[in-house]
C-alpha cells in the first residue's frame, strides 16, 4: 500500500466521521440507533488514528 493510498483512506475516513457526527443531531429513532452510530464513530476514529500513525511512521523512516 502506497502513501497516497493511505492518504486517500484517511481522507475518506475523515469524511465518514463528519457524516456520522452530523448524524448525531438527527433524530435517530431509538437508543439502539444512537448507540450504533456512536460505536461507528469510535471505529472510524480508530481507523483515522491508525492511518495517521502509518503516515507519521513512514515520514520518520525517510
Amino acid at each position: 500500500m502506497t502513501e497516497s493510498d493511505v492518504t486517500r483512506l484517511l481522507n475518506e475516513s475523515k469524511k465518514e466521521l463528519d457524516r456520522l457526527t452530523t448524524k448525531r443531531t438527527e433524530d435517530l429513532g431509538n437508543s439502539i440507533n444512537y448507540i450504533e452510530n456512536e460505536l461507528e464513530i469510535q471505529y472510524v476514529e480508530g481507523k483515522i488514528t491508525a492511518y495517521e500513525y502509518v503516515l507519521n511512521a513512514d515520514e520518520a523512516n525517510k
